[in-house]
């Protein structure tokens, strides 16, 4: 059947794409009666085999290398289902029901630059935006979309995740997204977003999933805008910050109610400008059970003051917390911490090479643990660690790298009287302490159940 030939009635146009070809353009036209036309334009690759198809039938020639399709109302799946994104001159969608879902319309059509007809698209009966412009890399403006209504939206994921070109979203700043609950990596990987502005007023009192929503952002220096949010209905907070690289304050989230909030993990990781948490000072983090890399090579952060009314009590997973605060010497905030749920303890200070005193660590309770692998490695400052002699390891298996190059490390009585009886991996344990010249502390350990011992004190005076 050649396209055009037929009269457009309630039915499906299938037609197939090929994949090889080139896209070089994209431009988008929508009337008022809702009907879409999307030009493409592209170049056919040498390969004019026609039997490329996507639908089981083959391509359909003509000369205008048209093609139609009628959705029924429900959805436009092009990208993802259709593989619109590889090329074909002009399609025409009609809808001819109301649209309820824009999810991934434009994913990866990396060349959409102009979406200035989409401004009279009638969106108020969407719900679904997930993933709608993931991926166009090309798309720098959109204030074509100022005054959509997406009041019935509550799926905003990875709206505008990938948007490359992206730097300012204050075509935004009127959307009611008051139902919103998912806005999950939103504006992820928008490396050239400075302004959020356009974020000071929205409602995401509904919200509750935060994860990833501005990963990746590492233009982004000033988030005052989040000031006022309330995320108290907020569960996940993971990622929700992570690589944003030119971050030095947070003091804008200091009013934040988290007390729902279970993971924390990756929030702050990668801030590597990041000096200032005092924002953070009353969070109610009661709820949250994964701190993993939360403050991961944050290498500016010196104090940690701010976290040292924490409840952690429900936390299991301190891995990686701290990992690579190159600037943190002090770590006494960390003394009245409950951590006694806490299972893994891995790398939590690992290459914090500024640490020289850890008595913040004297009253922890770490009977639970049983991963310690890395947790003070490369702390070359680190002289004295008395501070762990009453620790109970007990339940401890893993025990890898926990020392490895504390090279001003020469004094390991506080290790004496461990209980390391279920301990399985000691390799590397000391290693690289180059001023540690006596063992004497170890010497009555019950290390039965070991099975690797591999380089554990090796390079040792």
């Amino acid at each position: 059947m050649h396209v055009g030939e037929e009269k457009l009635e309630n039915s499906s146009y299938n037609f197939a794409i090929p994949f090889d070809a080139i896209i070089k353009d994209v431009k988008a036209q929508i009337s008022n009666k809702n009907i879409i036309t999307i030009n493409l334009i592209y170049e056919k690759s040498k390969d004019e085999d026609s039997n490329n198809n996507i639908f089981g039938q083959k391509f359909v020639e003509n000369n205008s290398e048209n093609a139609i399709l009628i959705i029924n109302g429900i959805k436009s799946e092009l990208i993802e289902k259709y593989n619109l994104k590889e090329g074909i001159n002009n399609i025409q969608i009609i809808i001819e029901n109301k649209l309820i879902n824009l999810k991934d319309m434009f994913n990866g059509v990396n060349s959409l630059k102009n979406i200035e007809e989409l401004k009279n698209l009638n969106t108020e009966e969407i719900t679904d935006f997930s993933g709608m412009f993931s991926y166009c890399s090309s798309l720098s403006d959109i204030k074509a979309l100022e005054n959509w209504n997406v009041s019935n939206g509550n799926d905003f994921s990875g709206m505008f995740s990938y948007c490359s070109s992206l730097s300012d979203i204050k075509a935004l700043e009127n959307w009611n997204v008051s139902n919103g609950k998912n806005f999950e990596g939103m504006f992820m990987g928008c490396p050239t977003l400075s302004n959020i502005k356009g974020l000071e007023n929205w409602n995401v009192s509904k919200g509750n999933n935060f994860s990833y929503m501005l990963n990746e952002c590492s233009s982004l220096s000033d988030i005052n805008a989040l000031q006022n949010w309330n995320v108290s209905n907020g569960n996940n907070f993971s990622y929700m910050l992570n690589e944003c690289s030119s971050l030095s304050d947070i003091n804008a989230l200091q009013n934040w109610n988290v007390s729902n909030g279970n993971n924390f993990s990756y929030i702050f990781n990668k801030c590597s400008s990041l000096s200032d948490i005092k924002g953070l000072e009353n969070w109610n983090v009661s709820k949250g059970n994964n701190f993993s890399y939360m403050f991961n090579e944050c290498s500016s952060l010196s104090d940690i003051n701010s976290l040292q009314n924490w409840n952690v009590s429900n936390g299991n997973n301190f891995s990686y917390m701290l990992n690579e605060c190159s600037s943190l010497s002090d770590i006494n905030a960390l003394q009245n911490w409950n951590v006694s749920n806490g299972n893994n303890f891995s790398y939590i200070f690992n290459k914090c090479s500024s640490l020289s005193d850890i008595k913040g660590l004297e009253n922890w309770n770490a009977s639970n643990g049983n991963n310690f692998e890395g947790m003070l490695m490369g702390c070359s400052s680190l002289s004295d660690i008395n501070a762990l002699q009453n620790w109970n390891v007990s339940k401890g298996n893993n025990f890898l790298f926990m020392f490895k190059e504390c090279s001003s490390l020469s004094d390991i009585k506080g290790l004496e009287n461990w209980n390391v009886s279920n301990g399985n991996n000691f390799s590397g344990m000391l290693s690289y302490c180059s001023l540690l010249s006596d063992i004497k502390a170890l010497e009555n350990w019950n290390v039965s159940n070991g099975n690797n011992f591999s380089f554990m004190f090796n390079e040792c005076s």
